[in-house]
């Protein structure tokens, strides 16, 4: 059996890697390090670990039987090639209560003027007045929707309860688990945006989320906040950026975006409207599992994943 990994494992997953090869001494585990020969390499792999696959390099994996995905988002990857093929494909949910944390530290700085607060004392600028325009917003006792009720959104939920918020979870399954008595759940978007107020997207990007959230159910957000970390284009920026632009919604923190950088060292402005000239908006560079915690869990998790795979085709 070989498996195959299209990156270079530094630190913890050498480690973890060097483990597995002691694990099971009969697998050969390959590391690629000349793109040049990857499609080679690919031909004679059994599984493939990385970050993403093309349809070409699927087409030449002729033996592929499992893609392992060391975190979440599968948007680039033909996932219903390998479906039509019936390769297995793993990823990991394990970042879930940091991307959550994450989110919630989004929501108390928006709703809180944190960083309008923070570059306005830097001037000396006190904001001190009991003023409507010197107040800011609590979390407490809002209305929060849930665009993606699984494992992140369950923690996102989880982590509102001492807020004692009122959560509202969208899922097209609308079937409560045991430990969801706190949870209203809608199969309506709309419903969903009338009913809260403040929106939490944590949606992947499927051909069937992208731009869900777009000008009807925007229209809704008057007067509200969206929180942003599932993908970028699960919203259709031109009409989150007018709404904020023209002070339809209160505001938006965002963690995913629409233009990132390649592998060149260079300035990359994250979209293609001028978010950051937006006072109520609070950016942040996709950043919500990167703590040392969340890509431990991950590798651990991803890991598990591989023994997944070995066991099952030693049965």
């Amino acid at each position: 059996m070989k498996i195959l990994l299209l990156f270079e494992p530094e630190g913890y997953w050498k480690e973890k890697l060097d483990e597995l090869k002691l694990k099971f001494p009969e697998v050969e585990f390959t590391v690629n390090r000349e793109p040049a020969e990857r499609m080679a390499e690919l031909k004679t792999a059994d599984a493939v670990i990385c970050g993403r696959l093309s349809a070409d390099e699927l087409a030449e994996s002729t033996l592929l039987k499992a893609v392992i995905v060391p975190f979440t988002g599968l948007n680039n990857f033909p996932v219903e090639e390998l479906k039509q093929r019936n390769i297995t494909l793993y990823n990991t949910h394990a970042n879930a209560p940091y991307v959550a944390e994450h989110a919630i530290a989004l929501a108390l700085a928006l709703l809180g003027r944190v960083n309008e607060f923070h570059h306005d004392l830097k001037q000396g600028i006190w904001n001190r007045t009991k003023e409507d325009q010197d107040m800011w917003t609590t979390l407490r006792n809002k209305r929060c929707g849930i665009m993606g009720y699984g494992n992140i959104g369950r923690c996102i939920a989880e982590y509102l309860v001492p807020f004692d918020c009122r959560v509202i979870g969208f899922r097209r399954n609308i079937t409560l688990h045991s430990n969801d008595t706190f949870i209203e759940l809608t199969d309506d978007i709309n419903d969903l945006f009338l009913k809260s107020d403040i929106i939490f997207n944590v949606l992947p990007l499927t051909s069937e989320t992208k731009h869900i959230i777009n000008n009807e159910n925007i229209a809704n957000l008057k007067g509200k906040f969206i929180i942003s970390v599932g993908r970028g284009e699960t919203i259709l920026e031109e009409a989150l950026y007018n709404a904020l632009k023209d002070n339809i919604a209160a505001g938006a923190a965002l963690d995913v975006w629409y233009k990132y950088p390649g592998k060149e060292i260079k300035p990359v402005m994250p979209a293609n409207f001028p978010f950051w000239e937006l006072p109520n908006v609070v950016m942040s560079p996709h950043k919500s599992s990167h703590t040392a915690e969340a890509v431990q869990a991950m590798i651990d998790d991803t890991c598990n994943n591989i023994r997944k795979f070995i066991k099952s085709k030693s049965l």
